[in-house]
C-alpha cells in the first residue's frame, strides 16, 4: 500500500475521536408519545436512527480502551438501532412510491455492519424488505435511478456476496449495478476453503477500502469514494463481515496483515451467535411498531431481534 494511500487512513484515523464524540440531539419525547399514542411512526424511526449513531460513537470512544475486542454493547445496539430504523422506513412506504432518504449503498453498510457484529439473524428480513422495496417502485432506488453521487459499487459487492450467503443470488444485470474489479476477487473467493489462499485477497481488499476513503465532499460527491464518514472509514465492515460468515459456514480464516485491521476499531467484532442484553428501548418502540403501524414492520425482523436476546 503506497503512502498517499496509507494516509488516507492515517488522516481518518485523527477525526474519529471527534465524530464519535458529536451527540446528535434525540427527542425522547417524541419517541415516548409514538410509543404510547402511535403518532407518527416516521419521526420515531429517526429518533431511533440518532440514538444508533450515537451508541456507536459510544461503541468507538470505547474501543482504544479495549484494543481486543469483542464489541461494546453500545456498539452493537447502535448498529442494530439504525438497522430497524432503516428497515421501517423503508417498509412505511409500502404502497407507494416514495423513496427513502437513504441509499442501497447506505442500507448495504447496515447489513455488513451488522454481520460484522454477529447480528446475522437481521439481514434476512432487512434484505427482503429493501428487495422487496425495489421491486415495487418504494424505498431505495438500484441502477435503474441512479442516486447523486455514487455508483452502486459498494452495494453490488456487498448484496452480491449477502445474496450467495442467503441462497438469494444478485442480479447484476437485472438491477443496473455495476460489476467492480477491485472487489471483484473477494465476490469470486470469499468462500476459499484454504485460508493461506484468501489471505492477499482480504489484504486487496483492505487496501481498496482505504484507497476509497473520501478525504472531501468532492471526493464524496464524485462516485469515485465508498466512506464518506470518519466512522466509515477507519470501521472494516465489509471485511469483519465476511469474516463472520465464513465462521458461520465452518470456514478457517487467515490473519490479516494490514494497518486497516490493526487498529482499535477493526476489533468492534462480536462472533456469530452471541448473545446480547435485550435493547429495552428498542423493544419498547418494536412493540409499539407491532401495535400502531404492524404493516411498517418488515417480515421476521421483530422475531430475529428477540432470537438473541440473553433473556429467553
Amino acid at each position: 500500500m503506497n503512502r498517499q494511500i496509507k494516509d488516507r487512513l492515517k488522516v481518518s484515523l485523527k477525526k474519529i475521536h471527534e465524530w464519535a464524540k458529536e451527540d446528535l440531539l434525540v427527542r425522547g419525547d417524541m419517541l415516548t408519545s409514538y410509543i404510547m399514542t402511535g403518532e407518527t411512526i416516521g419521526i420515531a424511526c429517526n429518533q431511533i436512527f440518532r440514538v444508533g449513531t450515537n451508541n456507536i460513537g459510544k461503541g468507538l470512544q470505547l474501543a482504544p480502551q479495549h484494543p481486543y475486542g469483542p464489541a461494546s454493547l453500545d456498539f452493537v445496539s447502535g448498529i442494530t438501532q439504525m438497522l430497524v430504523a432503516e428497515a421501517i422506513l423503508i417498509q412505511k412506504l409500502s404502497g407507494t412510491k416514495e423513496s427513502s432518504t437513504g441509499d442501497l449503498d447506505g442500507t448495504t453498510h447496515l447489513m455488513l455492519c451488522a454481520l460484522a457484529t454477529g447480528r446475522l439473524e437481521l439481514v434476512e428480513p432487512f434484505h427482503q424488505a429493501i428487495f422487496t422495496g425495489i421491486h415495487n417502485g418504494y424505498g431505495v432506488s438500484d441502477g435503474h435511478n441512479l442516486p447523486i453521487g455514487t455508483t452502486l459499487r459498494y452495494a453490488a459487492f456487498g448484496l452480491t456476496i449477502i445474496g450467495d450467503w442467503l441462497g438469494k443470488p444478485l442480479d447484476l444485470d437485472k438491477h443496473a449495478l455495476p460489476r467492480d474489479p477491485a472487489w471483484g476477487q473477494l465476490v469470486a473467493h470469499w468462500r476459499e476453503p484454504d485460508p493461506d489462499k484468501l489471505a492477499p485477497i482480504l489484504v486487496a481488499a483492505c487496501n481498496t477500502h482505504v484507497q476509497r476513503i473520501a478525504l472531501t465532499s468532492r471526493e464524496l460527491d464524485s462516485g469515485n469514494f465508498e466512506f464518506g464518514s470518519p466512522f466509515e472509514a477507519v470501521y472494516p465492515a465489509e471485511i469483519l463481515a465476511i469474516l463472520n460468515l465464513r465462521r458461520s459456514l465452518g470456514l478457517p480464516n487467515p490473519s490479516i496483515d494490514h494497518p486497516l485491521m490493526k487498529t482499535p476499531y477493526a476489533r468492534l467484532t462480536c462472533p456469530p451467535g452471541m448473545r446480547f442484553e435485550p435493547d429495552e428501548l428498542l423493544m419498547r418502540f418494536l412493540a409499539a411498531a407491532c401495535k400502531h403501524d404492524p404493516d411498517a414492520v418488515p417480515a421476521g425482523l421483530y422475531e430475529a431481534i428477540l432470537q438473541n436476546s440473553a433473556k429467553d
